[in-house]
């Protein structure tokens, strides 16, 4: 009976505890506590049926230990909590740590002129305002904020009067603004923060008219995700036809070009060329290997500042075959220089690309400054493949090739006569598409390089993680899932055997 007690006591906390991480019931957490439920009532079962006085009072022993042991525990859990709330120490469990906020979350936050004042409108038995009653509280510990929840059925006139469509919405209001956010997730609410603070927006420009990527396409070829996160970050984006185009307009704070497909015209590359020697102008250039066989002129441009693009495509030997590619031809890389586009990026935070080019580099001028910021692995070669490749297995190495850590985004700072100019540039645009953006740290990656082509160094940070799009050959979620579900598996049965033999040598 007591060896049923302790598969059931057992069975039950790893059930409860996979729910609570994962705040969702699956396959192992249901059997967990199905196990542990039986388990018990079997032990109680086991015990009336003992009738004797002698077994009476076995039962009743045994009893009144699981009982006091059950109020113990239920006890001790309640004891823990009061403190933790009494003494504002939280605990999080939960991967990445969903309720720590970011540190761009926190400055968002920092920079509201006025108090915040969060309302969440819900609708009864929802069970998601669980999740976001408890990130609006830790939004509110950072920073002077009121939070309320509000039943939508009790205020149908802040339903008609803001657009709340829909139960567990977050109404933020700061001063004379307000901002709704219908799927309150932590990046939801640090976009609408952001758009709180109305700090002056740093103007960029985007050529257009050559193929570039399209920030306003919303597919998953297209950019308007990066526009939308740039647009968060204080970024005002204007586009710049390059068809018309003799010179960065005055206003520019930097300028961004996208991986065009066609050529560019001779003025705008002159144009482009001046802003950078004479004006101590600011580029984000992205090429791509696909675009090598088409004279669009920017790899030739930034081959003048010493950032030269071989025609090749890098090769990694550490990536598998992700989204149906060839392995090797999609790096995630892990590999950093310190500098601050890269900042907080480490082996733990990588970023994915989707084909990519590399770069050579040499100073044009001997006060220059060039660096490489992101590497492939040291396993890495370059050779020339079709785009897009037929294949579907792994390049062989050609004889005689040299591996090498390959860089794929680098940077310049050009002291000249008009300023200092800089430059980053990327052998890869896809990783910054709608597809890609939000997969890993992608998105820090590019919002930090515009961050520092701008010298708005002090924004960058991390941000919010969104949900996870990239789909490994084993995918993410499901690695959790084993984690947290079959993971614990192993654990779970030592600890019952280790239970089981403890009682057994007890009653030995």
């Amino acid at each position: 009976m007591r060896d049923l007690t302790l598969i059931g006591f057992i069975a039950l906390s790893f059930g409860i505890g996979s729910y609570s991480v994962l705040e969702e019931l699956n396959a192992f957490g249901i059997a967990n506590l199905a196990v542990g439920a039986t388990a018990l009532i079997l032990a109680a079962g086991l015990g009336l049926r003992s009738w004797g006085r002698e077994r009476r009072k076995a039962l009743g022993a045994t009893t009144v230990e699981a009982l006091l042991s059950v109020v113990a525990v239920v006890w001790a859990a309640v004891l823990v909590q009061a403190l933790a709330g009494m003494s504002g120490v939280r605990f999080d469990w939960t991967f990445e740590k969903r309720y720590e906020l970011a540190p761009a979350t926190r400055k968002a936050l920092a920079a509201l002129p006025d108090p915040l004042d969060m309302t969440l409108y819900y609708l009864e038995g929802d069970p998601r305002i669980r999740s976001t009653r408890l990130l609006l509280a830790e939004l509110a510990r950072h920073v002077d904020a009121s939070v309320r929840t509000l039943r939508l059925d009790d205020v149908p006139e802040d339903e008609d009067r803001y657009g709340i469509g829909s139960s567990n919405s977050v109404l933020l209001r700061s001063g004379g603004s307000w901002q709704l956010v219908d799927r309150p997730t932590e990046g939801a609410l640090f976009e609408a923060l952001s758009h709180l603070d109305s700090r002056r927006e740093t103007i960029l420009y985007v050529t257009v008219g050559a193929g570039e990527g399209d920030l306003e396409r919303r597919s998953d070829l297209g950019y308007s995700g990066l526009r939308s996160a740039l647009e968060t970050e204080g970024y005002e984006l204007r586009p710049l036809p390059s068809a018309l185009m003799s010179q960065v307009p005055a206003d520019a704070d930097a300028v961004m070009v996208i991986s065009p497909d066609r050529a560019l015209p001779p003025a705008t590359l002159d144009a482009l060329r001046e802003y950078l020697e004479q004006r101590g102008g600011r580029l984000l250039a992205f090429l791509d290997p696909e675009r090598s066989n088409t004279e669009s002129g920017m790899a030739e441009l930034l081959g003048e500042f010493g950032l030269r693009s071989p025609e090749a495509t890098i090769v990694d030997p550490t990536s598998g075959p992700i989204e149906g590619s060839a392995p090797g031809l999609s790096p995630i890389a892990f590999n950093y220089s310190e500098h601050p586009v890269t900042r907080e990026l480490n082996s733990n935070r990588m970023t994915f690309f989707r084909g990519v080019r590399s770069f050579l580099l040499r100073k044009p001028e001997p006060n220059d400054r060039l660096g490489a910021r992101v590497f492939a692995s040291g396993e890495s070669w370059l050779q020339k493949i079709p785009w897009p490749p037929a294949m579907q297995v792994a390049p062989e190495k050609p004889p005689g090739v040299r591996t090498d850590y390959y860089p794929i985004a680098v940077t310049g700072e050009y002291p000249r006569a008009g300023g200092r100019a800089r430059i980053v540039a990327f052998g890869d645009s896809d990783f910054a598409s709608n597809r890609f953006l939000r997969t890993l740290y992608n998105l820090d990656l590019v919002v930090n390089a515009v961050h520092w082509i701008t010298e708005r160094e002090l924004a960058i940070t991390l941000r919010p993680k969104g949900a996870q799009l990239l789909q490994f050959p084993v995918p993410i979620q499901n690695s959790l899932a084993a984690l947290y579900g079959v993971g614990l598996l192993i654990p779970e049965l030592l600890l019952l055997a280790a239970g089981l033999a403890w009682l057994r040598r007890r009653r030995g």
